[in-house]
């Protein structure tokens, strides 16, 4: 068997299982992946700042649902080169993070954001004295 076409297989059959992993977290039938980087977009936007691993981690997962796609809808060929086993290690590592609730969105859901509750500053102080 071609080496290309088990990195394939097993990238294919992890993405699947990831995919629906991460469906029942969101409680919805299919499309976790989709769903996950939806809820990373509709993140406030501070969160960079904060947890370097956000863009990337969009990054990635976008890249991932191509791949797959492009297998699914046998747009590219399982025996065709399409990307390296370090995307099923990376899918392992992040079911794990999940488990353990240090992915990104369970971070974020921790995190509180200074400028909900930024004081006033010095002008807004002068001003509500006049008020």
């Amino acid at each position: 068997m071609n080496t290309n076409r088990i990195v394939n297989e097993n990238f294919y059959d992890e993405y699947k299982y990831f995919d629906s992993v991460l469906a029942k977290r969101f409680k919805i039938e299919e499309n976790g992946v989709v769903r996950y980087v939806k809820e990373m977009k509709n993140a406030v936007i501070d969160v960079r700042d904060v947890l370097p691993e956000w863009d990337p981690t969009i990054a990635r997962l976008q890249k991932m649902k191509v791949r797959y796609d492009s297998l699914d809808n046998a747009e590219s060929s399982f025996d065709e080169f399409q990307g390296k086993d370090e995307d099923v290690v990376w899918i392992k590592v992040f079911l794990t993070k999940l488990e353990s609730h240090a992915d990104p969105l369970s971070k974020y859901s921790k995190l509180e954001f200074t400028y909900k509750k930024r004081k006033k500053g010095f002008f807004q102080k002068l001003m509500s004295l006049f008020k």
